[in-house]
């Protein structure tokens, strides 16, 4: 086996560049795989451009590979590994925990004191590169039914999954998703998966909305021509919906949503903000009974998305907006700002 690879390294913002570098080394627990298609997340974006607030606050430390959505093959296992061997097709977890303290040995490894983030904060070293290594409780099996492009959109959807989750989305719900970007997408159909009785959908672009009335969602509201109110108003009889899930990252949709969820009811916030949020009614919250719950991550949610997957349940095939050979991955962040009207997800392939 060759000693070198090409991966996509960060060196500051807008320094992105293809080099070569060694092959990770193998630990008795790791396991060595190739990657075979990769999605470039906004958050990658934000990154490279420096607006990321980790980025301007320390949090995020150059050099590393970035790519935290990705799926590939087992090219070689540790000495301990047991439950994986070469050939077969995986994607990997979010993080990379230390494996020993009480929060990874229940499972929680997203709680792990000296968590690594895939591809992002204090990161490990993510799928943007010919070669990744993970430890072996950080990995899942890519069932037969599902392809390597499904692969690469497990990420998100667990991300959403988990939103929807936190949001306590129960059968027969009124559900309001912010944002019609993947993570909005993936969780109105998930919510609708969850068993929601009604989806609304908020955003700007007529392109994405048009298409999330295909996916999951029942009313798309586009913010640019009514409010959000107007919106929910016109297709319920109270005006106010059973669970919020937040996804855009606008200040504005997190603290309205307090007056669009009925009381008792639940805001699921998921976004980055970047920012102390002003003007937030915590009266509201309080005598509303409303339960604001942050959600970050997908603990728990790999293997009910794979499970969704496998089964037919839930196609990403109408997210893939374009394709790049990872050679030309940079015109691929490029244009995450100049096709924004049009791009949901773009995949990079490596074979």
């Amino acid at each position: 086996m060759k000693k070198t690879m090409q991966a996509a390294r960060l060196f500051g913002p807008n320094d992105l560049r293809i080099v070569d570098t060694p092959i990770p080394e193998l630990g008795p627990g790791d396991v060595l795989c190739q990657v075979r298609c990769a999605g470039i997340c906004g958050t990658d974006y934000s990154i490279y451009t420096g607006e990321f607030s980790f980025v301007k606050n320390g949090g995020v430390k150059f050099p590393f590979t970035p790519g935290h959505e990705w799926s590939g093959v087992v090219a070689a296992v540790g000495s301990a590994v047991t439950h994986f061997k070469a050939g077969d097709r995986v994607v990997g977890d979010t993080c990379v925990s230390c494996g020993s303290c009480v929060s990874c040995l229940l499972g929680d490894y997203l709680s792990c004191a000296n968590v690594f983030c895939v591809g992002t904060v204090k990161a490990w070293d993510g799928g943007f590169a010919e070669y990744t290594v993970f430890p072996e409780r950080h990995l899942f099996h890519l069932p037969d039914s599902v392809d390597f492009d499904a692969g690469a959109f497990v990420e998100p959807a667990a991300t959403s999954l988990y939103a929807v989750k936190v949001a306590n989305v129960q059968i027969g719900d009124t559900v309001l998703v912010h944002g019609s970007g993947p993570l909005g997408l993936l969780a109105a159909k998930l919510s609708k998966l969850s068993g929601a009785a009604k989806v609304f959908i908020t955003g700007r672009k007529d392109a994405k909305l048009k298409l999330a009335l295909g996916f999951g969602a029942d009313v798309a509201i586009n913010t640019t021509r009514e409010s959000v109110a107007e919106g929910v108003a016109r297709h319920t009889a109270k005006g106010k919906v059973d669970r919020v899930i937040e996804t855009s990252g606008a200040a504005e949709l997190l603290t309205g949503s307090l007056d669009l969820v009925r009381s008792g009811g639940t805001v699921s916030a998921v976004a980055f903000y970047d920012k102390t949020i002003e003007r937030l009614e915590i009266d509201k919250l309080v005598f509303g009974n409303i339960t604001l719950r942050g959600s970050s991550g997908s603990t728990g949610m790999y293997q009910p998305v794979l499970a969704l997957m496998a089964s037919g349940a839930l196609d990403i095939t109408p997210l893939i907006s374009g394709r790049y050979l990872f050679k030309d991955i940079l015109r691929g962040y490029h244009d995450m700002k100049e096709k924004n009207d049009v791009r949901i997800k773009w995949l990079v392939d490596f074979d």
